[in-house]
């Protein structure tokens, strides 16, 4: 999978979770302080990643809820597996 194949893919997720709309989402988008993702959203759309990209989730890293580190995150997990 390609990274904006991921990219759109964790938009829609978020977009779906979250309930906010995809003009909202771009790459430095901050999930926690720009689109309020509580602690039990965070934990929730962290299984949704491990599930659909087959990867192990990291919790608590800050850098994760910015959607570009998130995006590379995920897109090294793939690559290593």
């Amino acid at each position: 999978m390609l990274e904006n194949e991921v990219y759109e893919k964790v938009k829609e997720i978020v977009v779906g979770y979250l309930n906010v709309n995809d003009n909202e989402i771009r790459p430095e988008t901050n999930l926690v302080e720009e689109l309020c993702a509580d602690s039990i959203a965070l934990v929730e759309l962290g299984f949704r990643f491990s599930e659909t990209f087959s990867i192990p989730m990291v919790e608590g890293d800050s850098e994760l809820f910015i959607m570009k580190n998130l995006v590379n995150f995920i897109v090294e997990k793939m690559h290593n597996n």
